[in-house]
């Protein structure tokens, strides 16, 4: 089946021995694209938590008890120092533009939220950073004059190691109430506040940093058990202390891990 070349002592290959290689090539590949896959997802949340524990460790230097939080200043302002900061690897950019009959230029889906794997635009298109991928509790953010009752006016508070402050999320501001209810479908849907940060970013989870600078992964269920502002019921509804069924969840959550 070999032909020797004329001139040389060399054999080539077969059309049989060809078709081995390759396919043992493609074999190998199939075997190892997951794997980087994985590997790399790990490494992208790996940064991810970096990021945020940046974020607490500013927010914990230019936190004011008497002024409250000062966390929408962190987030806006440190970013546009360094873009990155603001940026999940996983949704580093927002989704392509398309025009709206308006004349104004709106994104993804006529709105300037994000989504799962897309940053979100800010309000003020002029920054240096004019959109990012983390979001912050506005349950600790400070009004000039307007306190909400529920709200944290302080990081010195019992239990802060469960109280969210910054997260990935699909939007800049997100104030979740007990009994929002999840997405009907994976991705963000903007139904209500919780919608906002549901997202299975981070294989079955989300990122986040909590009142005591902590930073650790949260299952997406997990997110209704935190507390979210001081009067905030955590045997909520969509607990399993509230008596939520497996069947109560959407089809692409029922899988997750309950809380």
């Amino acid at each position: 089946m070999k032909r020797r070349r004329q001139g040389r002592g060399e054999y080539g290959f077969t059309l049989v021995e060809l078709l081995v290689v390759i396919s043992i090539i493609v074999l190998l590949m199939a075997l190892l694209l997951p794997a980087l896959q994985r590997a790399r997802k790990q490494a992208q949340a790996t940064i991810c938590q970096g990021r945020l524990r940046q974020l607490g460790m500013l927010a914990a230097t230019y936190l004011h008890d008497e002024n409250g939080f000062d966390v929408w200043h962190v987030l806006t302002s440190k970013h546009e120092e360094r873009p990155e900061l603001g940026l999940c690897p996983s949704a580093p950019k927002p989704l392509p533009s398309t025009p709206d009959p308006s004349g104004r230029d709106r994104t993804g889906r006529g709105e300037r939220g994000g989504g799962t794997f897309h940053a979100f635009y800010y309000s003020r298109v002029d920054s240096s950073a004019p959109y990012g991928s983390y979001g912050y509790n506005g349950w600790t953010q400070h009004y000039e004059g307007i306190e909400p009752i529920p709200s944290w006016s302080a990081s010195n508070v019992r239990g802060a190691g469960n109280v969210p402050v910054f997260f990935d999320a699909a939007n800049l501001i997100v104030s979740p109430h007990d009994d929002d209810r999840p997405p009907k479908t994976e991705g963000y849907d903007n139904t209500c506040p919780m919608s906002l940060i549901c997202l299975n970013r981070h294989h079955e989870g989300i990122n986040m940093t909590f009142m005591d600078w902590s930073v650790r992964k949260v299952g997406l269920k997990e997110l209704w058990t935190l507390k979210w502002h001081r009067e905030y019921n955590t045997a909520g509804p969509w607990t399993k202390a509230g008596g939520v069924l497996a069947e109560d969840w959407p089809a692409w959550m029922r899988k997750f891990k309950d809380y």
